[in-house]
């Protein structure tokens, strides 16, 4: 939560990634990727997917363990996409800070997916933008936001403005970590 720009992500993941699995998704606990694979799946989700801030690849694991999707994934570090792109889950993986143009044709996916990447010290409301660029017109956007960063960056009103483009949105809170989890994080939604 004390990274502070696009440069600080590159920096921790890039020593980070080959650990990331072991040192944070099972010591952490960390179930998020579960939770939005679930809300994705059921609110109908199909075709072509970008996972957003993919990193290892839970996220795109939790999906194909539910439905047999095509996959491609998005990632500020290169190192977190190389380890992703190891267990062979993505049809493509490219480069790309969220903070500026996602390098792909606007209209280019079925559904968005994202977990774990808007939060403290990663990307704000403003990537909003981006991510219903690059969706297809009916395609499903399912992200998570941490609970503190949706308030203290008033992602609410940037939803809002969204919501002239889009059908729809639900709101639903949803723990971060499972219920085994010990650390000072662990009550985070």
């Amino acid at each position: 939560y004390d990274l502070k720009s696009p440069d600080d992500n590159i920096e921790l993941y890039s020593t980070w990634a080959e650990t990331y699995d072991s040192s944070f998704i099972v010591a952490m606990h960390y179930e998020l990727h579960f939770a939005v694979a679930e809300e994705f799946v059921l609110n109908g989700g199909s075709g072509l997917i970008l996972d957003v801030g993919a990193g290892t690849g839970a996220l795109a694991e939790a999906l194909l363990q539910k439905v047999k999707f095509n996959i491609e994934a998005t990632d500020i570090s290169k190192e977190m996409l190389k380890v992703a792109d190891s267990k062979n889950i993505y049809t493509r993986s490219f480069f790309s800070d969220l903070t500026k143009e996602i390098p792909v044709h606007n209209s280019s996916y079925d559904g968005v997916v994202s977990s774990g990447t808007f939060t403290h010290g990663h990307v704000g409301p403003s990537a909003m933008d981006e991510l219903l660029r690059v969706t297809k017109p009916g395609g499903l956007i399912t992200i998570s936001v941490n609970e503190k960063h949706w308030i203290s960056l008033d992602f609410e009103v940037e939803v809002e403005k969204l919501n002239l483009h889009t059908r729809n949105y639900t709101i639903k809170k949803i723990s971060i970590y499972g219920e085994q989890s010990k650390h000072d994080h662990k009550d985070d939604k």
